[in-house]
């Protein structure tokens, strides 16, 4: 059951950040598209394309924080569940050898 629940956090996870490198994706085409059009704007374009420029800037930095605390959530529980799963095999190979012995001392064969 609690196997279940970090898969499904764990699908959570990759499924906001494969959403937030997509926003990523989007906003940088787009600043370069609005980088574009501003050096050929003159006047009061140029100051709404300058605006722009700067909304899109802050949208990536809001991005980039939000990829930032949500990494910062994850990354101790996915360093954890790793050596818990590096400790798993030396537990359960110590625990058959001890079982072998207990079994070889028993005198039951």
């Amino acid at each position: 059951m609690r196997d279940l629940n970090v898969r499904a956090r764990l699908q959570v996870a990759r499924g906001k950040f494969r959403e937030y490198e997509g926003r990523l994706k989007q906003l940088g085409a787009r600043l370069k598209v609005v980088q574009g059009r501003a050096q050929q704007a003159t006047g009061n374009a140029r100051l709404r394309l300058r605006r722009l420029d700067r909304e899109i800037r802050a949208t990536i930095d809001a991005t980039l924080a939000s990829m930032d605390s949500t990494l910062k959530t994850v990354e101790p529980r996915v360093r954890k569940a790793l050596d818990r799963t590096k400790r798993l095999p030396r537990a359960l190979s110590a625990g058959i050898k001890a079982g072998a012995a207990a079994y070889r001392r028993s005198g039951r064969k």
